[in-house]
């Protein structure tokens, strides 16, 4: 029997404040629209605020959390 994965929020990358590729760009030179939902994840002891930003006309999603000064955790929902 094949088993089908599900989706899920998956860490993508730890970065530096204002230094940290995602989705081809740094993050931090884009706004980031909080959608007013939050996920709980494994690393992080607190909920995480799920974004959008759009770049080059195309919107993404992401959730973000500092895991401590300046460092942060950049998740994605994929399988």
């Amino acid at each position: 029997m094949k088993m089908w994965k599900s989706k899920s929020w998956q860490l993508e990358i730890t970065g530096i404040d204002g230094n940290t590729q995602l989705f081809g760009v740094n993050i931090f030179d884009y706004q980031w629209i909080d959608t007013k939902q939050r996920i709980q994840v494994s690393d992080l002891s607190y909920e995480v605020p799920i974004y959008t930003v759009t770049i080059d006309n195309m919107q993404y999603e992401f959730a973000a959390g500092e895991r401590s000064n300046c460092i942060w955790n950049f998740y994605l929902y994929k399988f």
